[in-house]
């Protein structure tokens, strides 16, 4: 398997898992999306950068819940998988905006949150796959 289709599968089963693990719905999902708030201290964002990111945000955060209710509907491993590859675009999409508004070391520094954040979601589904072994 070429390794960039490999990358993509990894990250739609972490995806899919981490939705489908949850008991109380996207929140784990959600959970990886920082807040704006957080985000503005870290970043030291401008108003302006802010009120530029509150909607990007705010759309984000409704694309991850329709994902998740999609998911909880969907009834072939095809459909769920289609669903994950049009959140991780929207995703992808979603971070492309994020970084146009921040400056270069705000861009650098947002990428190291989103890494901190993958791995707290890796985190979680380790967790959650060791818990349900005998």
């Amino acid at each position: 398997m070429n390794p960039m289709r490999h990358r993509i599968l990894m990250s739609a089963a972490a995806l899919l898992i981490t939705l489908a693990s949850s008991a109380a719905g996207a929140a784990p999902m959600l959970d990886s999306l920082p807040e704006l708030s957080a985000l503005s201290s870290r970043l030291e964002l401008t108003p302006e950068q802010e009120s530029k990111l509150a909607p990007l945000f705010q759309t984000r955060m409704a694309q991850l819940r329709g994902a998740k209710e999609q998911l909880d509907q969907a009834t072939s491993r095809q459909a769920k998988r289609d669903i994950l590859r049009k959140t991780k675009s929207a995703g992808d999409e979603f971070n492309r905006q994020v970084e146009s508004v921040l400056s270069p070391s705000q861009q650098s520094e947002w990428r190291d949150m989103r890494k901190e954040f993958r791995e707290k979601a890796k985190q979680r589904i380790d967790d959650a796959s060791g818990s349900r072994k005998p």
